[in-house]
Parts: structure tokens; sequence; C-alpha cells
């Protein structure tokens, strides 16, 4: 494997040493050697669970001598998890992957991640610029789209937003709330610039049935109690499908994602673990394992993973202000 560039490596590795505490070497096949001396390392992901799993078997075939285990929760709970954890001088996690970057850009002004050039992981430099930033590594994307039950909604089946008003499905649609999870408030976001306040409130009248999540909301739409439920993941509706439900999930042209990023936990105390376990994520092998067929790898041309919508856009929630959510909410009589 290549050294890294010394320069670099050397003020990098000081800024993590003074940060945690811990001496780390200087190339990858040093870092993962190291690692073998190190507890368990312990990674927190917000992936589906069994991608996660996964991961950590890929992870310990390359590398049989790194105790590794990992933690799921959704993304807001897992952020809370680890917000409370940290906030009582508790550092479980040595890595964290997870959707949330209100949480992360805090976790980054609190000294909670450690802030390094991606250059000093071989594969993670092989990462486009504008997907990294300060230490935070985008490592997949969730595209959002619309789940129908595929018994119930004929023959003409929804394939955009705005199909969602046709009248034959007015009190058949269930709202994943957006409220508890931030990228959907994004998408609704993204609708109000594209077709105006009017569209929300149009589908406010749709008597919609607000579920916590989709996936609750795709168990009801898999026994008939719906006909759609949005927005949604192929990541939730897939594992359902693939146990013989009648569910579908269209990506409409202009879609928004989940975005998972990785970042490294200052005060670790398996450092050189984190830092092998982060590179690896971004291998061809990591990439296809944590994104398997429903999420988009920002790898372009990497065999497996989903392709990017067409007119797929960042879900922008750190833009999204208190008086434009307030009025999402309001135009979607969730107020």
């Amino acid at each position: 494997m290549p050294k890294f560039n010394e320069k670099l490596a050397v003020s990098t590795l000081a800024a993590i040493y003074l940060t945690t505490g811990h001496a780390l070497a200087q190339s990858i096949d040093e870092i993962c050697a190291a690692a073998e001396q190190e507890p368990p390392l312990m990674w927190y992901s917000s992936q589906d669970p069994n991608f996660n799993a996964e991961v950590v078997d890929a992870f310990i075939e390359a590398y049989p001598n790194i105790s590794t285990d990992f933690f799921r929760l959704p993304s807001g709970a897992l952020a809370a998890r680890y917000a409370s954890e940290r906030d009582a001088g508790v550092v479980n996690a040595d890595i964290v992957s997870l959707a949330d970057p209100m949480f992360v850009a805090s976790g980054l002004e609190r000294g909670w991640f450690i802030e390094f050039d991606q250059a000093m992981l071989p594969d993670l430099a092989r990462l486009a610029p504008e997907y990294f930033d300060r230490g935070v590594a985008l490592t997949g994307i969730n595209p959002g789209g619309i789940t129908y039950n595929t018994d119930l909604a004929g023959e003409n089946p929804p394939a955009d937003w705005p199909d969602l008003l046709r009248p034959e499905y007015r009190g058949w649609i269930a709202l994943a709330d957006p409220r508890n999870v931030p990228t959907w408030m994004g998408l609704f976001s993204i609708l109000f610039d594209q077709y105006g306040p009017d569209f929300l409130s149009q589908l406010a009248e749709q008597q919609m049935v607000v579920v916590p999540s989709a996936v609750p909301g795709t168990q009801q739409l898999a026994a008939g109690e719906f006909i759609i439920v949005f927005p949604n993941a192929r990541a939730v509706s897939e594992p359902v499908k693939d146990q013989g439900a009648p569910v579908e999930t269209i990506l409409p042209p202009m879609a928004t994602g989940v975005e998972y990023t990785t970042m490294l936990s200052a005060d670790a105390s398996s450092p050189n673990a984190a830092l092998c376990l982060y590179n690896f994520l971004f291998t061809e092998v990591g990439q296809q394992r944590f994104n398997s067929t429903t999420s988009v790898s920002p790898f372009p041309g990497i065999e497996g993973p989903a392709e990017m919508p067409a007119g797929y856009r960042s879900p922008g929630i750190l833009s999204l202000t208190p008086e434009r959510t307030q009025e999402i909410l309001t135009l979607l009589g969730l107020r």
C-alpha cells in the first residue's frame, strides 16, 4: 500500500495524537497492524443492520485480528445516544456513520470528531473532494421515493410526485412523519420550491395518515391498509418485498435521499482500528457491502449499488430555516 505524504502525515497524525492521546502509524498497513493491539472496535451506524453486518463480516475477513462490532439505531436516535454519551464523558463509539448533518456540524464544533485530510487514507483519497469535508465523508445515499401496494394501485401506479394528488388516493396515503427524519423535511422543501406551496396544501387535502416512519408504514402498506406510503426508501421496502409482499418503490425523476456520512471519534480507545475501518468503507468491497443494491455509492461505476437518480438533489438540511420548516408543517396540516 502507498505511504502517506510525509509532511501531511506528520501534521495530521500529530493532530490526532493530541486529540486522542494515542500514537498512530503512517501507512494503512501499519495502521491496521497497530489496530490488532487495541481494544475491540465499536462502530455506530444507522445504515440497514443487515448491511452493517455485511461490512463487519467483510472487514473481519480482511483483518481477522481486529475485534469489531457495530451498534445500530436510526440516525436521530443514534445521534441522541452518542451526544448523551459524550455529554457524560463517555466515548463508546470509535467510528460513526449516520445521516444527520445538524448533529455532525454540532459534533465538529464541540470537538467530538477528528478533523483530518482525506489524503491520509489511500482508499478515502479516491473520493471526489466535494464528498469530504474536515474528516466527514459521504459514505452512501439512500434515495427516497414513493412506495405503493401493487395489488391496490391498479394498472397506472404513481410515477412522480404530482401523482400523489390523484383523487383515488385520497384517504389511502401514509405520510412518513417528516418531523422525525430531517431528510424528508428537506424533500418537502424541495417540493415546495419545485411545485409551490399549493402543492403541499393539496397533499394535506388528501387526508394522509401520519405514521412515525416509513418502516411501520411499509408494513401497513403490505397488509393493504394503504395504497401509498411516502417518503420511503428502497432499503426499507425491498426487505418487505423480498418476503413476498406486494410493494414497489419508484424514484421520481427529481429525488433526494438519506445521505450517510462517516466520522472518527475524538478520544476513541481504538483509533487505529477506527482508521482501518474508515479506509475499508471506501474500498470497492466496503462500498458494495455498505450500500448493497438499494443505496448509491459516491464512487461511480462500482458494480452492485443502485444508480443515482438523474435529477438527484441534496436535501439541503443545513439550509432549512425554522421559518421554512414551520411553513411546511403548516401547509401539510402537521401543526
